[in-house]
């Protein structure tokens, strides 16, 4: 069985239990995926093959022949082309549904796979969290700005912090689409407070090791590095805004979400 995954950090971590899936039918299974995304996967993922989605530009894969395909881009032309490379079958997976059940149940539906709610309490990338108490992550941005709780928000999260002891610190993480969030924060009164620090891990590895090492707590968007943190078993708390927080909830044994509005104030 073949899985082609395109998009971001989330989706990538949200197609890992139909990997697992698919291995406990027993098939075996190749993903091809972007290499940032494949580095985060350890050994317990030995019996993965694994290859670069990038260097297919656009074609289907060379192996394709003789086997099940799983897409999750919906272009017609594109399930011809994988039928008439030699796939026996193709699956082709809404990316984006907009609401119902969890991503993961309506993709595995798609295959007639049914999913254990144990899944979904997993740690897909280890149970890393140290059990810690006193740094608290936030990454205050996200793929989308539409998605982004305010700004506001995440600092008095942070001043909240910190009141609670002198041996609490905080985190703030950015990524590539967030200059503006992390203009916003440099800014703001929070990042003179010396118990804050401000990172931009330079690759998904990087940022892999540093909230291994550091995150006792992830507060955040829905969002890749949310996904990452969950998948970790760090203890989350992700806002949602304008997506469907039932279909794109973070998998991990310690996830808290809630929806945002202006009168937000606790954790559902």
């Amino acid at each position: 069985m073949v899985f082609l995954r395109g998009g971001g950090l989330g989706d990538f971590i949200l197609t890992l239990p139909l990997l697992k899936l698919a291995h406990l039918e027993q098939f075996p299974v190749t993903l091809y995926a972007r290499p940032s995304y494949l580095e985060l996967l350890g050994s317990e993922w030995d019996w993965l093959d694994v290859e670069d989605l990038d260097e297919l530009s656009g074609n289907p894969p060379p192996y394709i022949r003789g086997c099940i395909a799983v897409s999750f881009w919906t272009d017609p032309g594109w399930y011809q082309e994988l039928i008439h490379a030699g796939a026996i079958a193709v699956h082709q997976i809404n990316p984006r549904p907009l609401s119902g059940k969890h991503f993961v149940i309506q993709s595995s539906a798609n295959m007639e796979w049914v999913i254990s709610e144990d899944f979904f309490k997993k740690p897909l990338l280890g149970n890393c969290w140290a059990g810690g108490e006193n740094t608290l992550w936030i990454h205050p941005g996200s793929g989308g700005g539409s998605k982004n709780l305010p700004i506001g928000h995440f600092i008095d999260y942070a001043h909240q912090w910190l009141d609670r002891d002198r041996c609490k610190n905080v985190i703030f993480s950015f990524g590539e689409a967030d200059k503006d969030r992390l203009s916003k924060i440099k800014s703001s009164a929070i990042s003179k407070d010396p118990r804050t620090s401000i990172i931009q891990p330079p690759t998904i590895l990087g940022l892999c090791d540093q909230l291994t090492k550091r995150a006792d707590k992830f507060v955040g968007n829905d969002s890749g590095p949310g996904h990452l943190a969950a998948s970790l078993g760090i203890p989350v708390e992700i806002g949602f805004t304008n997506t469907s927080e039932s279909v794109w909830r973070p998998i991990g044994p310690r996830v808290k979400t809630y929806f945002w509005d202006s009168d937000s104030s606790k954790i559902l």
